[in-house]
């Protein structure tokens, strides 16, 4: 070994748990193989970091989805200040032929909406009506979206309106665990992942993994309390506000 480092491969945990339970090299594609159901056990889990993509809108108002997602946390498009803004999730959209190249011109109404077009404008139109006013009540509130869409698991593609204006969309999503030339794993989980093979070849119990799951979740990035995220919960509450 050349020293320790953030992520190690996942052989050298298996190397680790051989070397503990003065296992023979017959015995390590077993434990390799357990070692990576230890692995998506923590993925799926907890340690599992978002991927981010910019993904082309197809012709038929449709986004692909990658090969290796397993579920999405953000969707949105990319304002100037490098932030996403999310996309409206709209459950109501049809995933009707959504892997058909052709979909829009098979979404043919068969009724229309009584609203009118004004509610799809992010901002205020003064006589947009021919000066006509009324109230209507039950009218969502002032949430300013740059489009909807909608997940289908099932068929790998987001669905998007039929009228949305943009070439392409940012996604931010969890993927599986991917092989480049070993599996590796935060250096956090080494123990859980030893506590795992131990547990499946009846050394220890499955017990013993999720402590050392724990353990390792508290250690990992993003889990601990630092000074600088203290600093700036002060900083954000401080402000002129009016007392009560």
């Amino acid at each position: 070994m050349d020293g320790f480092q953030k992520y190690i491969p996942l052989k050298t945990a298996v190397s680790y748990f051989l070397d503990q339970y003065d296992k023979s090299i017959g015995d390590f594609d077993k434990c390799w193989i357990l070692a990576f159901r230890a692995l998506v056990e923590l993925n799926l889990d907890i340690s599992n970091e978002p991927v981010s993509v910019r993904l082309p809108v197809n012709g038929n108002k449709t986004v692909t989805l990658p090969s290796d997602y397993i579920s999405w946390t953000k969707i949105g498009l990319l304002n100037n200040l490098g932030e996403v803004n999310t996309l409206k999730i709209n459950n109501a959209l049809s995933i009707f032929k959504d892997n058909n190249p052709n979909r829009l011109s098979q979404l043919t109404p068969d009724v229309q909406t009584s609203y009118n077009m004004i509610f799809g404008i992010p901002f205020f139109l003064n006589y947009f009506d021919n000066g006509l006013y009324y109230n209507l009540f039950g009218v969502g509130g002032g949430l300013i979206t740059y489009g909807d869409c909608r997940v289908d698991e099932k068929n790998g593609v987001i669905v998007l309106e039929p009228h949305f204006q943009y070439d392409h969309i940012i996604l931010e999503y969890m993927s599986c665990p991917q092989k480049n030339g070993d599996y590796t794993i935060p250096i956090e989980l080494q123990e859980a992942v030893i506590a795992f093979i131990e547990a499946k070849m009846k050394l220890n119990s499955m017990d013993n993994f999720y402590a050392e799951m724990r353990k390792g979740r508290r250690r990992l990035p993003g889990k601990k309390v630092t000074l600088s995220t203290i600093n700036q919960v002060l900083r954000e509450s401080t402000g002129f506000y009016l007392r009560s």
